[in-house]
């Protein structure tokens, strides 16, 4: 057994030489002693019935007597101060086939209580609890796991109620519980974390504890505007949509162009997809960016100052945020003028057209790929349009012979290091 969990076999209680109960009432057998006293707290024969057994002889040489209605009383003298409890129904069903007080769970240290939701029940024991609902049945869980449930809330926190017991996982290094509105895995390597929602059905996908990812080694927290886990073998993101739209390219203003780079088929690498490029792209800016004078990560407002032909210079701000692109601004005092816009993102085309325009090739080999293929490709996409105050060649908002350069370097970029990222983006959902 993992971690804090006691062996009935192990308890260390002795040899007590305990003599049988005085019986003190009689309902089908007599009732005496500590069991007794709970049998009249608990409110005697209207809840319980007669005794369908004599008092017996449990583990450790403990006492137990079993009720018509679904109930049994266990009492050990070196247990919660000697005070007889309670199990019953599902709870004592499921006590019973864990092995009873002679396995991990021990003696019931409490009665069988009703949860503070006011919808289940539940007993706590010697080395964990049992958790009953009318949705999810009786369920056992103890040690690390039971602790971090515990800690967010048990049934009323935000996982709600355990769905399985504590199982071992597949691989054989660790322990989870599924609960109603998530998981809590544990192993020695990563300790003990939950994982819910978008992340946890990635991760589930990609063949959970498994998988590359191995076992969570965080709790989720948020990063980027999205939530983030870290695993043992990397980090899975997730994003809710955004509902920002790009403005729209305007190929009528002066030197405006837009340029078409495939990047690579989805089936070459199955992680990546145009959301998920995005927003690895606008949270490491110095590794992929071409143009430097970015932070490393872009934020609505962000303000980039990009050095143009001539050593000269100009601000842009980061005006929107889609997602799977974003849109920069050029500011006042820019060399071509305020309010020129550059749209930087990211698309899917499933059996690229033949024919396609403004479909630029930065390697012969990409080109021979895409050209008459079939499958899914991720591509970079950059328009630049908007007023100009100059026709003065200063940089990639200017000039489309100088963008072939900068985005044919951004793309070959792109392309060859993406996959160095250790994170993961869960594709969007809405």
């Amino acid at each position: 057994m993992p971690r804090n969990k006691t062996q009935g076999s192990s308890f260390a209680f002795g040899s007590l030489g305990v003599p049988a109960a005085q019986a003190d009432v009689f309902h089908g057998f007599w009732i005496g002693g500590k069991i007794e006293e709970t049998y009249h707290r608990l409110g005697g024969w209207g809840r319980f019935g007669d005794a369908t057994t004599p008092e017996s002889v449990s583990a450790l040489n403990g006492r137990f007597q079993v009720f018509v209605r679904d109930s049994s009383i266990y009492w050990h003298p070196n247990v919660d101060g000697g005070t007889a409890h309670q199990v019953g129904g599902r709870i004592r069903d499921k006590w019973a086939d864990l092995g009873w007080e002679n396995a991990a769970l021990g003696y019931p240290v409490t009665d069988e209580l009703t949860t503070p939701d006011g919808i289940g029940r539940f007993n706590h024991f010697q080395g964990g609890s049992i958790y009953w609902s009318p949705e999810t049945d009786a369920h056992q869980i103890w040690g690390e796991i039971r602790d971090k449930w515990a800690a967010q809330g048990w049934e009323t926190g935000p996982l709600g109620y355990p769905v399985t017991d504590e199982l071992t996982t597949p691989d054989g290094n660790g322990w989870f519980n599924h609960f109603e509105n998530g998981s809590i895995y544990y192993s020695p390597a990563s300790g003990v974390h939950t994982v819910s929602g978008k992340i946890r059905d990635y991760w589930g996908k990609a063949g959970w504890e498994k998988s590359r990812f191995s076992f969570p080694s965080s709790d989720a927290y948020a990063a980027a505007g999205g939530t983030k886990q870290d695993f043992i073998g990397g980090s899975i993101q997730s994003f809710e949509p955004t509902g920002v739209a790009l403005p729209e390219y305007d190929n009528k203003q002066y030197s405006s162009y837009r340029q078409v780079y495939p990047l690579f088929a989805k089936e070459d690498k199955p992680r990546w997809h145009a959301a998920g490029a995005h927003r690895e792209l606008i949270q490491h800016m110095d590794t992929y960016f071409p143009l430097t004078g970015c932070p490393k990560e872009l934020t609505t407002g962000t303000t980039c100052t990009f050095t143009g032909m001539g050593a000269r210079s100009g601000k842009v701000t980061v005006e929107r945020i889609s997602d799977t692109g974003f849109t920069l601004k050029t500011a006042a005092g820019h060399p071509e003028g305020a309010n020129r816009l550059l749209n930087i993102r990211f698309d899917e085309v499933t059996a690229p057209p033949a024919g396609e325009k403004n479909v630029v090739f930065d390697s012969p080999d990409v080109k021979a790929q895409y050209t008459g293929s079939n499958k899914t490709w991720i591509r970079l996409v950059v328009e630049s349009f908007g007023p100009t105050q100059t026709t003065q060649v200063q940089g990639p908002f200017s000039s489309e012979h100088v963008a072939n350069e900068v985005w044919a370097l951004f793309a070959t970029t792109l392309r060859s290091t993406l996959d160095e990222s250790t994170t993961s983006y869960v594709p969007l959902s809405r």
